[in-house]
């Protein structure tokens, strides 16, 4: 069992990017142990490197708002997701 700031370094980010992609919903919370903190073990760790594999691989596309319309800005973002997803999967349920 690792804890998130070993989580962290090993996959090499800081432990506030790992944080957020949990907050965000990037990544699919651990489970906790009895003082609530985080508890990793090697599923998780793979399951988290691989989202950083896609995540650095395939950077969501940037849009200048006002050079276009908010339809056309929704579609252009909604499709940079659609992008990003591909090829990742939740953990599976236990």
């Amino acid at each position: 069992m690792l804890s998130t700031v070993e989580v962290a370094k090993r996959i090499g980010v800081s432990k506030s990017t790992l944080l957020r992609w949990l907050d965000e919903g990037f990544v699919d919370d651990v489970e906790r142990d009895w003082r609530g903190w985080r508890v990793w073990n090697s599923d998780d760790v793979e399951r988290v490197r691989t989202f950083q594999k896609i995540y650095k691989s395939k950077p969501i596309k940037r849009v200048r708002r006002s050079s276009i319309s908010r339809i056309e800005y929704a579609n252009a973002a909604a499709e940079s997701m659609r992008s990003f997803a591909q090829g990742y999967s939740r953990r599976s349920e236990a």
